[in-house]
């Protein structure tokens, strides 16, 4: 009888122990979801900074149509005038593309244009980032699609209208780090800036 019993204990140990372990192996799913969403951006208006030339820009977005006045040496501008939004491309002397922003125009204010030219569709036009955040998207769209801010990342009050988020990509040895950053005006709540920035001798002027 004693044999009995002391079997049984040790096979309702056995399913504790089983059981107990059950919770840490359903916890990975749950911290893979979380993880989900903080994606890795490394293309901006179709162009990849510290991979692409400055010729993939000219092919995208034509040679003719760079804004002369706006220009300087080692960067490309465009402007969508409709939207007031311009698309900047930075390179180095190797002609490799080193930061790409999207912002508003200065000084500028929307042209008289078809009502067509003020959609989504056509700001996208300019480009957008990889994963789909466009000029003037709503500013929640940020966490939406990139997720919290990591622990050596910040949110910080640039412009005191505007709130500005880093996002720092390390794709490992065989990419390129990349930094992220997006600002926020806070009354329209919209986003006004999108830069991409890979690390090299240049960088984009302010």
């Amino acid at each position: 009888m004693l044999a009995i019993l002391l079997s049984i204990n040790v096979h309702v140990s056995i399913a504790q122990g089983q059981d107990a372990h059950v919770p840490s192996s359903l916890q990975a799913p749950q911290h893979e979801r979380g993880n989900a969403r903080q994606v890795i951006e490394s293309e901006i208006a179709g162009l990849h900074p510290g991979r692409d030339t400055v010729r993939k820009a000219y092919h995208r977005f034509g040679r003719d149509r760079v804004s002369k006045e706006l220009s300087q040496p080692g960067s490309a501008v465009w402007l969508d005038v409709c939207n007031s939004q311009m698309l900047s491309v930075a390179f180095d002397t190797n002609d490799i593309i080193r930061g790409v922003r999207i912002q508003h125009t200065p000084g500028v204010t929307n042209a008289d244009c078809d009502l067509r030219s003020y959609s989504r569709s056509v700001r996208s036009r300019m480009g957008g980032t990889g994963h789909g955040l466009l000029f003037r998207d709503r500013c929640d769209r940020i966490q939406q699609i990139y997720g919290p801010l990591h622990s050596d990342e910040h949110s910080a009050h640039g412009a005191q209208d505007s709130t500005s988020y880093v996002y720092n990509f390390d794709p490992g040895a065989k990419g390129t780090k990349l930094t992220l950053e997006i600002s926020c005006d806070s009354a329209s709540e919209q986003v006004r800036t999108i830069e991409l920035r890979a690390p090299g001798p240049t960088t984009m002027s302010r």
